[in-house]
C-alpha cells in the first residue's frame, strides 16, 4: 500500500532494533515529517534524535498512541520494530483503551494481535501502511550477496531450513532455523533470532546454515522479517556459515555495513526464493 502523495507527517509506532532509525532516516529523506511514539525499555533511545516528534510510552498504552497521532495531525502510521515478548511480563502497562482492546481479542497471537491495533488506529481514522514503502533499497532480489555462493551442500541445507521457517512462521513461533547436514539444531521462539543462532551454533559446533524468511501470506504491515550487523556478529560468534533470506521480504538493515562484515567474518550472505 503506497502513501498518499499529499502526505506531509508520517507516524511511527517504533519497537525495538534498528529498523525504527532506518525507516524514520528514509521517510525523512523522502520528505516526511516523522512523529514517532517509542517503548520504553524496548527503542533505541537514538530515535529522539531521528524523529521530528517523540512520545515514550509503555507497552500497552494504546489510547495513547492514538491521541498522539491525532494531535499531531498524523493520518498513516506504520509499525516498524518488534516487542520481545519476555518485555511484556514486566513492561506491559496498558491504558483503558489497551485494556478495552485485549478484552475483546479472541487470539494472542502476534499476528492477530498487530492487525487488532491497526485496526483500533483505523477506526479512529489513522491508516496503517506498509512500513516498507520507502526500503526497497535494502531488500535483496535472489542470488548471493557477498562474493562467494553457497555449496551444493549449503543448499541442501538453506532448502530444509526454508521449508521449516515456513512452518514456524505458519505456528506464529518464529522465523529463523539453524541447519547443519540436512539436520534442524534450532528454531527461532521467544527468545529471538540472535539467542536462536548462538544456541543453534552452539549445537552444531561450527559451519551451520542459518534460515530467515516471512510468514506465509505476510502481513508486509508489521512483523517484516530483518537481519542486520548483530545477525552477523551473532552467527560468526556461533561458527556460522551461511545466512540465507527470503528475497524481497527480508530488510538488511544497515546493509553495507552488513555485508562488509559478512565478508569480513568469511560469511555468505544469499537471497532465496521457494
Amino acid at each position: 500500500m503506497a502513501v498518499s502523495a499529499n502526505a506531509k507527517s508520517v507516524g511511527l509506532i517504533a519497537g525495538n532494533g534498528k529498523f525504527p532509525l532506518i525507516f524514520a532516516q528514509e521517510a525523512k529523506r523522502q520528505g516526511y515529517r516523522v512523529v514517532a511514539v517509542a517503548h520504553r525499555g524496548e527503542t533505541a533511545e537514538e530515535i529522539a534524535t531521528v524523529a521530528d516528534a517523540i512520545t515514550w510510552i509503555y507497552v500497552g498504552q494504546l489510547g495513547k498512541i492514538i491521541r498522539t497521532f491525532q494531535q499531531a495531525g498524523v493520518r498513516q502510521a506504520v509499525m516498524a520494530g518488534g516487542i520481545r515478548k519476555v518485555k511484556l511480563f514486566g513492561n506491559f502497562r496498558p491504558d483503558l483503551r489497551g485494556v478495552s482492546f485485549l478484552a475483546r481479542m479472541k487470539s494472542r497471537e502476534d499476528d492477530a494481535l498487530l492487525r487488532g491495533i491497526a485496526g483500533e488506529l483505523e477506526r479512529d481514522g489513522i491508516q496503517v501502511i506498509e512500513s516498507t514503502f520507502c526500503l526497497a533499497d535494502i531488500m535483496p532480489k535472489v542470488g548471493a550477496l557477498t562474493s562467494h555462493e553457497p555449496t551444493t551442500a549449503q543448499r541442501h541445507d538453506i532448502e530444509i531450513g526454508f521449508a521449516a521457517a515456513k512452518e514456524i512462521g505458519r505456528l506464529g513461533i518464529g522465523q529463523t532455523v539453524v541447519v547443519k547436514d540436512r539436520v534442524i539444531v534450532a528454531v527461532e521462539a521467544i527468545e529471538g533470532t540472535d539467542a536462536a543462532i548462538l544456541r543453534g551454533g552452539s549445537l552444531a559446533k561450527g559451519g551451520c546454515v542459518v534460515v530467515k524468511v516471512s510468514k506465509p501470506h505476510q502481513d508486509l504491515r508489521f512483523d517484516v522479517p530483518a537481519v542486520g550487523v548483530e545477525t552477523i556478529k551473532s552467527m560468526a560468534q556461533a561458527g556460522a556459515s551461511v545466512l540465507a533470506v527470503e528475497a524481497e521480504k527480508t530488510i538488511l538493515l544497515e546493509k553495507e555495513a552488513l555485508l562488509a562484515e559478512a565478508q569480513r567474518a568469511g560469511i555468505v550472505v544469499v537471497a532465496v526464493s521457494s
